[in-house]
């Protein structure tokens, strides 16, 4: 099996795992937030809300509605997915450096980008939400090393994304002198 070959067949798992990952990560979020006994008895997933969690005890109007906000990042996760699940289905067809392999790409970067800001912003309602019917409503926002990692990889996937844009439209521009 030649190195193209290996690139397409590790790409087309890839592009199944990208897109099972989607599904999953949504119906962990949701799980967290409908079943959050459930969610923390089997530590599923962990939600980036600050310091407020997602228990039982509040009132599952709250969960829904904090879940309502907390969608909105989550669903940049699983756009990115998505466009990772496009972007390794390209590969997987052998397109490596085409404009659409490139847009994927691209879009993958930005989209982790936004997550993280969004993520931070959205700490605020959640919190509040999942605070409401305690005695004490809490504001919580925090930024983490993971959300220092998450924006430095998005800008190095961005980064590539340009470079290897830039190396496609040096190559088109040498292929066209004869």
């Amino acid at each position: 099996m030649n190195n193209m070959e290996r690139l397409r067949r590790i790409s087309r798992i890839m592009a199944w795992l990208s897109l099972a990952s989607a599904v999953l990560y949504l119906a962990g979020e949701v799980c967290v937030y409908i079943f959050p006994d459930l969610s923390s008895a089997v530590d599923f997933i962990q939600i980036r809300n600050g310091v407020m969690p997602v228990t039982s005890t509040t009132p599952l109007a709250f969960r829904v509605a904090a879940l309502a906000v907390d969608l909105i990042p989550a669903g940049l996760v699983v756009w990115a997915l998505i466009a990772l699940h496009r972007l390794f289905s390209l590969y997987g067809k052998g397109e490596v450096f085409s404009s659409a392999a490139l847009a994927a790409l691209n879009r993958v970067a930005v989209l982790m980008f936004w997550e993280v800001l969004v993520s931070i912003v959205a700490q605020v309602p959640v919190s509040f939400l999942l605070s409401w019917s305690t005695k004490q409503h809490a504001i919580s926002v925090g930024l983490g090393s993971g959300d220092f990692t998450f924006l430095f990889m998005a800008g190095v996937v961005l980064t590539i994304a340009r470079v290897m844009g830039e190396a496609r439209r040096v190559a088109d521009e040498n292929a066209s002198f004869v």
